[in-house]
C-alpha cells in the first residue's frame, strides 16, 4: 500500500523501528540496573530512585505470590498516579499476572461490571476509595483487597462480614524480599485489560500484550526529539489508568529513565501550581489533554513560568483547538504535537510532527513508524477510499490489541484480516495527514475522558418521571466538549434539573455528569426509532 505520510516525517525519524523482544518488567529492570540513582518519581517533595523503586516492586511481587497470585490471574488497580500505582503495576506484571486498569471514579454497578467481567480476584486501591469497593464486594469475585493508606486510619476502616481481608501495601512490601523474582512472563503474554466503553451493551476490555505496549513505547520514542539532559522530568498529570497516560507518561518515562513528577488528583481551579512546577522542574516532556493546555496558555502569567523549557509538548484525548496551538506558539515559538489513539492500539497510532507543517492544526497527524492506516468505505469496510474521501479509518501495527476479553463477537467485528476497525470516520489528504470527521458511535470527549451517551441515557431513563433521553456533546472552549442531556418527561409528571443532575452524580463518575439538562417534547429519531443526535447537536450549536 502507498504511504504518503513517510515523506513528511521529521528528519531522523525511522520508517520501520526495531522492536526489542522484551516485557514491561524488563524495561524497569534494565533502567534500574543502568541508572539506580536516577530519580524515578517525585510526589509531595518525596523522591524515589529507580533502584529503590525496583526493590519495592519486587517486594510487592513476592507479596502477591504469597497471596496466591500467579501467571494469568487478573489484579485490578483502582489508583491515581502515585508510586503505589507503579509499584503495583510492575509487581503484578513481574508475576505474569494481568493488570485490570480501572478509573478511580468507578463505583456501583460500573465497578461491579468491570471486576466481574475481568475476573479480578484482588484489587489494589487507596483507603480513600475503599468504601466504593466494600459496598460491591459481595457482587464480585474479589477475595483480597490491598490498600495504600493516605488517611493513616487503618484500624478505623469499616468492613462488612462479607469483605475479604484488607492488607496494607507498605507492610507487604517491607515484609518481603527485594531481589528479582524468577522471570515468568513473555512478550506475547497479556499485560493489561484496558476498558473502553461501547455505545451500546457492556463495556469492552482491550487485551494488550507486553509486546503491543512495548512496541508503542518504541514507536512514540522514535518520534520524539532526544533530550540532552540527564534524568530530565516529565509532568504526569494524565492518569495512568488512561491508556494514553499509561504508555506515554509511565512506560515511556521508565524506558528513558525520566523523572516522573506525579499528580494524584488534579485541581482544575489551581493552574498556577502546574506553572510553578514547570518553572521548578523544567520538564523535557509534558503530555496533557487539550482542556489543560487551554487553561495553561490562558493564564495571565503563563509567559513568566518557562514554558519554553518543554521540548516535547503533546496533546491527546481530544482535538486541540486552533487558538490553543496559536497561543502556545506565541508563548514559546514551538508547537504542541497532537496525538490520536485508542485503548485498542495501546495508546497512539498518529502524531503530528514536531517540526512539520504548522498549517495542519485540525489534523490528528501522521501514522507512527511501523503503523499502516487506510480509509475504507463504511458499507463493506473492504474498499479503500480515494484520497480526500471520508470513510472508516482502519489501523494495522504491532501496537494493536489481541481482541476484547472474553468477547469473540465484538473481537471479530473490530479485527478483520489483520486490521483494526476504529469506528471513526476520517479522511486522508495527499500529504498523508489524517483528519477526523465524525464518530460512528457518537462518542463524547470531555476533559480527555471518553463518554458514551448510552451510559448517561440509561441513568436518566430510570427516573420515574423521564420518558426518553438523548445525550450529546457540544464544543466547549475549556473541556473540549460539554455534555448536554435532552429529556422528555412523562405526561403529567415534573422533575427539576437539579434532581436529575443529583441522580447522575450518585450513579456515574463525575466526568459523565451532564453540564446541561434541557427538556423537549420529543427526541428526534429516524424511521427505526434511533435518536438523531446529529439534529440535537445542530440545534445546540444554534442556541449556544
Amino acid at each position: 500500500m502507498k504511504k504518503p505520510w513517510l515523506k513528511n516525517y521529521d528528519e531522523g525519524v525511522t520508517h520501520e523501528p526495531t522492536y526489542p523482544d522484551i516485557t514491561l518488567p524488563d524495561i524497569l529492570i534494565r533502567t534500574a540496573a543502568r541508572y539506580p540513582d536516577h530519580v524515578a518519581t517525585t510526589m509531595n517533595n518525596l523522591d524515589i530512585t529507580y533502584g529503590e523503586l525496583n526493590r519495592k516492586v519486587n517486594g510487592f511481587a513476592y507479596a502477591l505470590a504469597g497471596m496466591g497470585v500467579k501467571k494469568g490471574d487478573r489484579v485490578a488497580l483502582l489508583l491515581p498516579n502515585s508510586p503505589t500505582y507503579i509499584i503495583a503495576f510492575y509487581g503484578i506484571t513481574k508475576l505474569g499476572a494481568i493488570v485490570v486498569n480501572l478509573n478511580v471514579m468507578s463505583h456501583g454497578h460500573e465497578l461491579v461490571t468491570f471486576l466481574t467481567r475481568s475476573g479480578a480476584e484482588i484489587v489494589v486501591t487507596l483507603d480513600l476509595f475503599l468504601n466504593n469497593v466494600v459496598q460491591v464486594v459481595e457482587e464480585t469475585p474479589l477475595r483480597g483487597i490491598v490498600i495504600h493508606s493516605v488517611l493513616n486510619q487503618e484500624k478505623e476502616i469499616q468492613r462488612n462480614a462479607a469483605c475479604p481481608e484488607i492488607l496494607i501495601l507498605n507492610d507487604l512490601v517491607a515484609a518481603n524480599p527485594a531481589g528479582e523474582p524468577d522471570p515468568v512472563c513473555r512478550p506475547d503474554d497479556v499485560a493489561v485489560l484496558q476498558y473502553t466503553s461501547g455505545s451500546t451493551g457492556l463495556p469492552k476490555a482491550a487485551v494488550l500484550t507486553h509486546r503491543s505496549i512495548v512496541s508503542n513505547v518504541v514507536q512514540i520514542n522514535s518520534w520524539r526529539p532526544v533530550p540532552k539532559q540527564e534524568n530530565p522530568a516529565v509532568l504526569c498529570i494524565i492518569p495512568f489508568f488512561h491508556v494514553f497516560g499509561m504508555t506515554i507518561c509511565l512506560h515511556l518515562s521508565i524506558y528513558n529513565s525520566f523523572r516522573m513528577v506525579l499528580y494524584p488528583m488534579f485541581d482544575w481551579s489551581n493552574i498556577l501550581n502546574i506553572l510553578k512546577d514547570i518553572k521548578r522542574y523544567r520538564p523535557v516532556s509534558f503530555p496533557a489533554v487539550p482542556a489543560l493546555w487551554a487553561a495553561l496558555v490562558s493564564h495571565n502569567e503563563a509567559d513568566q513560568y518557562g514554558l519554553t523549557a518543554i521540548e516535547v509538548a503533546t496533546g491527546g484525548g481530544a482535538p486541540l483547538p486552533d487558538w490553543v496551538q496559536e497561543k502556545y506558539h506565541q508563548l514559546t515559538g514551538k508547537k504542541i504535537a497532537q496525538a490520536y489513539g485508542l485503548s485498542e492500539v495501546s495508546s497512539s497510532s498518529h502524531i503530528t510532527p514536531f517540526h512539520g507543517k504548522t498549517t495542519h492544526y485540525d489534523s490528528i497527524g501522521l501514522p507512527l513508524p511501523g503503523t499502516d492506516v487506510k480509509i475504507v468505505d463504511v458499507d463493506t469496510g473492504e474498499k479503500e477510499c480515494p484520497v480526500g474521501t471520508v470513510g472508516e479509518m482502519v489501523i494495522k501495527g504491532p501496537q494493536v490489541m489481541q481482541g476484547y476479553w472474553n468477547d469473540p463477537d465484538r473481537t471479530r467485528e473490530a479485527l478483520r484480516n489483520g486490521w483494526l476497525y476504529t469506528g471513526d470516520l476520517a479522511r486522508m489528504d495527499e500529504d498523508g495527514y489524517f483528519y477526523l470527521v465524525d464518530r460512528k458511535d457518537d462518542l463524547i470527549i470531555s476533559r480527555g475522558f471518553n463518554v458514551y451517551p448510552s451510559d448517561i441515557e440509561t441513568v436518566l431513563k430510570q427516573h420515574p418521571a423521564v420518558l426518553d433521553a438523548a445525550v450529546i456533546g457540544t464544543p466547549d472552549k475549556m473541556r473540549g466538549e460539554a455534555i448536554v442531556a435532552y429529556v422528555v418527561l412523562r405526561e403529567g409528571l415534573e422533575v427539576e434539573n437539579q434532581e436529575l443532575l443529583d441522580r447522575c452524580r450518585d450513579q456515574l463518575p463525575a466526568y459523565k455528569v451532564p453540564r446541561y439538562i434541557r427538556f423537549r417534547n420529543e427526541i428526534p429519531a429516524n424511521r427505526v426509532g434511533k435518536p438523531l443526535r446529529r439534529v440535537l447537536r445542530e440545534e445546540t450549536r444554534k442556541v449556544t
